[in-house]
């Protein structure tokens, strides 16, 4: 009896050192190493232990691991051979990467895959919620031309190789200009863009139905998107600021901002012009925080 006692207890003992081991080992994995799969092009990653414990240590280690090859040898690392990190600066929750000249030589998918892995990696630290590339001191300009910005983790989709078909809901004007008219359009991404840009360059680009008018003004170009605690931060070039002539204040606000708001996890809209505020938008304060407004949707006349 006592016998079988002893080898209870030490089965009892054995099971709880098991599960007290898988406990540790999954506290330790809190964190990811972002890299990308030389076979697929997906973005891929695996578990890390840091050994900092500030944010400042935190991000300099992570930079480091960047920089080397993983562990599986399919994987390529986030930071490529030749391209530099010439200095970093954190200012509250933004990181700014400054790389050589070297890093331009990335173009396309290469470049995003990159600029990817970096950010979601940096992300995860606590207290760095924005991450923004430079090279040589200047602001990083992606394949379109247009300044890449602040972004955050939720900027990149997880696999950029796989095209997938997501639903949108966008509102454009009627044809007195006064109220809003919805639609629904499938968009195809692969992870190069947020869900916000694309649904912004689908307002900018304009409506393709009949009955629906634009809202923004030909030459308007999204210089930045990003989306931090149910708020869309909105950057869009001077252009916006002419509006159509043949639509409202509200028209031209609420086009984009109902659209956001249809998104899930957005609740709220900001808009920047030029990368500051702006309280002047012909009768219109832009500086304030937009809420989604049913009352300029036909459908609720």
């Amino acid at each position: 009896m006592k016998r079988v006692l002893r080898i209870l207890l030490l089965f009892m003992i054995l099971l709880l050192t098991s599960c007290s081991n898988n406990k540790a080992d999954k506290s330790k994995n809190e964190y990811q190493i972002y890299y990308i799969d030389s076979i697929s092009s997906a973005i891929v990653s695996e578990g890390y232990t840091p050994l900092g414990k500030t944010k400042e240590q935190l991000v300099a280690e992570f930079l480091g691991a960047l920089q080397m090859d993983p562990s599986n040898v399919v994987y390529k690392k986030a930071i490529p051979e030749g391209v530099t990190i010439m200095n970093y600066k954190i200012v509250d929750d933004q990181l700014t990467i400054n790389f050589d000249t070297k890093y331009s030589e990335l173009k396309g998918i290469p470049e995003v895959l990159c600029r990817a892995t970096i950010v979601k990696t940096l992300c995860q630290i606590p207290g760095i919620d924005f991450v923004l590339f430079n090279v040589n001191d200047q602001p990083l300009i992606d394949s379109n031309g247009v300044q890449t910005g602040l972004m955050t983790a939720e900027f990149f989709i997880e696999n950029t190789s796989a095209e997938t078909n997501y639903k949108v809901t966008l509102y454009f004007a009627n044809e007195t200009g006064d109220l809003l008219k919805k639609t629904t359009r499938n968009i195809y991404y692969t992870g190069t863009s947020s869900i916000e840009e694309l649904v912004i360059n689908q307002l900018i680009n304009g409506p393709t139905e009949r009955g629906l008018y634009a809202t923004v003004p030909e030459g308007t170009t999204l210089l930045n998107v990003s989306t931090k605690e149910g708020i869309c931060y909105v950057d869009l070039n001077e252009k916006f600021i002419e509006k159509l002539t043949d639509i409202t204040d509200e028209v031209a606000i609420y086009s984009i901002v109902n659209s956001l708001v249809e998104l899930p996890g957005i609740n709220k809209v900001q808009f920047r012009i030029n990368g500051e505020t702006v309280e002047a938008f012909h009768n219109t304060n832009l500086a304030v925080l937009f809420e989604r407004n049913l009352t300029v949707n036909e459908d609720n006349q």
